[in-house]
């Protein structure tokens, strides 16, 4: 799975450098291997190889509350560094309970991936985070939608999101970015990408 990934992360940073360079320039180079072995001892579980694969073409974008590098997945999030993912998954799993309905001792979980739930499960991974604190999480949980993409909100609990893994969302963004620099028409009610006079890149 990690080649398709580079190939259309590829396509979305030559994207991002033509038509919204300051959203390019704010994407960091790949961080060190030990923050994802790191990762991966504290989660318990494998990460899927497509959200691997992403982590050793970039280290996502500083998540600061300035905005200086726009959004780069829709809704306003922002990709997290393996390290802050690591910060951030050991910070909801010391302050926040986890769902009695589905979260047992060792990582064994009772409901599905895909599944709704409150306030937090431990088998979801945030990877993308936005201003208000919500999360864009990978849910490691068995089923038909194991690494599906789920969101999670501060005292909203969590639920699915429409794509069904990294790769998904990757040519979600690398489709529309490519329609938007070609002037396509993209499809009615579905976010479209807009670059500000500034080059940051923005989802309406």
């Amino acid at each position: 799975m990690t080649a398709p990934v580079n190939g259309i992360w590829q396509q979305i940073m030559n994207l991002l450098r033509e038509h919204a360079p300051a959203t390019a320039r704010e994407i960091r180079p790949p961080g060190p291997a030990e923050d994802l072995r790191d990762l991966q001892r504290l989660v318990g579980l494998s990460l899927p190889a497509d959200l691997v694969g992403w982590w050793t073409l970039m280290d996502g974008i500083a998540d600061r509350y300035d905005q200086r590098a726009g959004n780069l997945v829709p809704n306003g999030f922002v990709p997290l560094a393996a390290r802050r993912v690591y910060e951030e998954y050991q910070r909801i799993l010391e302050s926040s309970a986890t769902d009695p309905t589905c979260c047992g001792p060792d990582q064994i979980h009772q409901n599905q991936a895909g599944d709704d739930g409150s306030p937090f499960c431990s088998a979801l991974v945030p990877f993308c985070r936005d201003i208000t604190g919500s999360t864009l999480c990978v849910d490691l949980r068995a089923g038909a939608g194991h690494g599906m993409i789920m969101m999670m909100a501060p005292g909203d609990g969590f639920s699915a999101t429409h794509w069904g893994s990294v790769t998904e969302m990757l040519t979600e963004i690398a489709e529309r970015l490519d329609a938007y620099a070609r002037q396509a028409e993209l499809p009615f009610g579905e976010k479209h990408p807009t670059v500000n006079g500034e080059g940051m890149l923005q989802w309406l």
